[in-house]
């Protein structure tokens, strides 16, 4: 029994013998606190066959290694190759890393285990069998650092490729390498910060993001960074390095996670060199300023602040301290109204809604309203309901003889019908605000407001500024009627902006509800009875016919067939198709409410000489109309930054887009298209 167990000893020994022991202690090597392990998909290949290899590093509980950029300390695996001339390896496949924090340090990296991979690629002459061969080097650390060096090899035979006991865990991991972003438009450095947005796609809405820089010195690595997600988009903000070292692409890993699934994206964008004159916040919250001093002169709100001008001309008898608390609630009014929007537009975004400035005119209901309104106005002015020249019954804007409810929402009313006029000075600024963390925006917004509201305050605080205007007298109800036009002028406007939202039927009903209430009004303006119960008796039929008039306002978009022969409409794949033919594409973006756009393509944009350039140039002509709400052309106006009209993008054969000035002349347009190759 003894001699036979001494036999299968000998046979044992005799097999191990056969067995290379270089193959367990090259292909698995222990070190200290981990150990590496080289895998490969498959033990055989055909020369011009590629293999994917692998290094397996286990490390030890509370042990971690690192990625290629390692953060604020350590560094990263390296792997030299010892392989004949006809046999390539591809550079390290990193796997997403994960955050490693050692305080006040953030490094970059992996705990437990990780697999290095590696492309293998033959030539058609290449020799088989072959030992791949490499030295690596890395890093084991935990509270302290220590380096580790190994020479690893596997050996492949002649054959088809059949899968190893490997093969499932390398594909496994090649799946968390990170693919290219596809989605990300743009990375631009605002101050200290870059801020990365990009598209969403499909279902990817994700609950967090984290961007992993592929350089030292291009970010803060323990400074938090900022994730929102609107309905179709995501910003990250993210803290720029203190090492204040110029890159010029912006290349890394971002992580994101949804549903507790984490994926791993690339990207490598070039860096957008912000104008400091536009992007610095203070320039822009001084532009916003003067943005709103200017605003005062636009056609939009003109016959409004008619109002409180006429308003100030009545009260400069009164006591000055009246006059300067009108002026307070005036401006009050404005400024609450800018970031009350400011407000709704952050909480619309946040709650996945793309929108823009001047998005209320998107809205049959809101243009509907105001359509009612300025109808009200002109009626108001032209007819004896308002005493005298007092303005102080102003109906449904003072709700009776309150003048400071009066004074603070002819404020509003202001804010609400400026926001179309704002875009040939502010359209940067606003693009800025609402793209950017909210903190800038309500900033913006507020220069905006206290621009729109400063003459007014100036005024009541010093109505001897006044001077330069005749006394009170009749005068004023003459020019109070002469502001009914424009008021009716606005009113003609509104309802252009409801026909290309809605079909004729119900433009005929809008019309229907104004002719209704203004019959109401004339009505209770001949009710002179002092009787009580005789006044309320002609006041229910009336009440009847006003909530009939709002009943008849339409609520949602109608199919409209508006074919237009002169210009394309606008589509990102039509976009596509045209740039990828060598195409140069005009590209405008539009609304009928926008008052800028209109008055830009009458004098300019659809002139005759224009016209006959872009069919000489074959330039196609494309028209992105945001009359109605539309969620794609929203994101592509904040692809380049914008959230209002108008937007004016020159693409040529080859190369990025050209943005021209908002306020556009014939001349000017001229010689931009003139020169596009």
């Amino acid at each position: 029994m003894v001699k036979y167990k001494n036999s299968i000893k000998l046979f044992l020994l005799f097999c191990a013998s056969l067995i290379s022991t270089d193959a367990f202690s090259e292909t698995i090597v222990d070190a200290s606190d981990s150990r590496i392990e080289m895998l490969a998909e498959s033990n055989s290949m055909k020369p011009g066959d590629g293999l994917l290899v692998g290094f397996k590093f286990t490390l030890n509980p509370g042990w971690h290694t690192y990625w290629e950029n390692p953060g604020d300390a350590g560094e990263g695996a390296s792997i030299k190759w010892n392989l004949p001339n006809d046999v390539k390896a591809s550079e390290i496949l990193w796997p997403g890393p994960e955050r490693i924090p050692v305080e006040p340090l953030m490094t970059f990296g992996y705990e437990n285990e990780v697999v290095l991979l590696t492309k293998i690629y033959t030539s058609e002459t290449a020799t088989i069998p072959v030992t791949l061969n490499a030295q690596v080097s890395w890093y084991t650390c935990k509270e302290i650092c220590i380096p580790q060096d190994a020479e690893v090899n596997v050996s492949i035979n002649p054959g088809n490729k059949t899968p190893s006991t490997s093969h499932d865990l390398l594909y496994k991991t090649l799946k968390e390498v990170p693919t290219p972003l596809k989605s990300a438009y743009r990375v631009q450095k605002i101050d200290d910060k870059y801020i990365l947005q990009g598209v969403l796609e499909g279902n990817d809405h994700y609950e967090s993001m984290y961007f992993f820089p592929k350089e030292y010195g291009l970010t803060n690595y323990s400074k938090n960074q900022t994730y929102e997600q609107n309905n179709d988009s995501f910003s990250l903000q993210i803290e720029a390095s203190d090492a204040e070292i110029k890159k010029d692409s912006f290349q890394g890993v971002i992580s994101v996670n949804n549903n507790s699934k984490t994926k791993f994206f690339e990207i490598d964008y070039p860096l957008t060199k912000s104008d400091s004159n536009e992007f610095n916040l203070l320039t822009l919250i001084v532009f916003a300023f003067l943005g709103g001093l200017i605003l005062n002169v636009m056609p939009c709100v003109f016959p409004i602040l008619s109002i409180k001008i006429l308003r100030f001309i009545e009260q400069s008898g009164d006591s000055p301290s009246k006059t300067f608390r009108q002026g307070l609630l005036f401006s009050s009014g404005v400024i609450i109204s800018f970031l009350a929007i400011a407000l709704l537009l952050i909480i619309l975004k946040y709650g996945g809604e793309t929108i823009g400035w001047g998005y209320q005119l998107q809205s049959p209901i809101v243009v509907s309203l105001l359509f009612y309104l300025f109808v009200i106005l002109g009626f108001i002015f032209m007819s004896n309901l308002v005493v005298g020249s007092s303005l102080a019954k102003l109906g449904l804007i003072s709700f009776g003889k309150n003048d400071s409810v009066e004074s603070f929402l002819t404020g509003v009313l202001a804010v609400i019908v400026a926001s179309p006029c704002t875009a040939p000075f502010m359209g940067s600024a606003i693009g800025f605000a609402l793209l950017q963390p909210s903190f800038y925006s309500i900033l913006i917004f507020l220069g905006l407001g206290l621009g729109f509201s400063l003459p007014y305050l100036a005024l009541s605080a010093k109505p001897s500024l006044l001077n330069f205007l005749p006394k009170p007298g009749q005068w004023m109800e003459t020019f109070k009627q002469f502001m009914a036009f424009p008021m009716w002028a606005s009113a003609l406007w509104l309802l252009w902006v409801l026909s290309s939202q809605v079909n004729n039927q119900e433009v005929i009903q809008v019309l229907l509800g104004a002719l209704m209430i203004t019959a109401s009004l004339w009505i209770m303006g001949k009710n002179n009875s002092k009787i009580n119960w005789i006044k309320w008796i002609v006041r229910l039929p009336l009440l009847f016919l006003f909530i009939l008039s709002l009943w008849l306002i339409p609520t949602s978009y109608d199919d409209l067939d508006k074919p237009n022969q002169e210009q394309l409409n606008y589509s990102p794949e039509l976009i596509k198709n045209l740039r990828e033919t060598g195409s140069i594409v005009f590209l405008n973006f539009t609304a009928d409410w926008c008052i800028t756009c209109k008055v830009n393509e009458t004098i300019a944009l659809k002139t005759t000489k224009v016209r006959q350039l872009l069919i000489d140039k074959n330039i196609a002509y494309v028209e992105a109309d945001w009359t109605r709400k539309d969620s794609v052309i929203s994101l592509a106006l904040e692809q380049y930054g914008r959230t209002g009209l108008p937007l004016y993008l020159l693409f040529p054969s080859k190369g990025e887009p050209i943005i021209l000035p908002e306020l556009l002349t014939e001349d000017i347009l001229l010689s931009y298209l003139n020169e596009v190759k």
